[in-house]
């Protein structure tokens, strides 16, 4: 079932679907990523990465795992989500995912496709106190 994404479009957003499903292994037979995406935000403390599998094409379902850390006790929270730039040129932007604490760190694995086809994809990695973002890092990139 299609999950809602938030589309950012020239300074307003709008809200679409992205089909992002639960997998909770890879796909079998999917070898190496095809391609891994990682940030930090340096000394707030938050790290995060994905490893996309199974990027053959624009249409294809990725198989993603996601990883995230918190590297810093400061009372703030690290958090990560997808994000996918279609054939179009439309950003998609994925739910949040966070953990709080010093040496927390949280991983797993979602599925990602996307009506419009996939042109980018890869992570934004943040630090938040609260619903206010202090700092963030993007990897984004095409199939390598």
């Amino acid at each position: 079932m299609p999950a809602q994404a938030a589309v950012a479009l020239g300074g307003s957003t709008r809200t679409t679907s992205v089909d992002v499903g639960e997998a909770r292994t890879p796909a079998v037979g999917s070898g190496d990523p095809v391609v891994q995406r990682a940030c930090t935000t340096g000394d707030i403390g938050a790290s995060g990465g994905a490893d996309i599998y199974n990027w053959h094409g624009p249409s294809a379902t990725l198989s993603v795992k996601m990883d995230l850390a918190d590297g810093r006790a400061d009372g703030r929270y690290a958090a990560i989500r997808i994000l996918i730039v279609d054939m179009h040129g439309k950003t998609v932007q994925g739910r949040w995912n966070k953990v709080s604490g010093y040496g927390k760190h949280k991983e797993g694995w979602t599925s990602v496709k996307y009506k419009g086809g996939i042109d980018n994809i890869g992570v934004q990695v943040a630090t938040f106190k609260g619903s206010r973002m202090m700092s963030y890092c993007v990897d984004l990139g095409g199939a390598d």
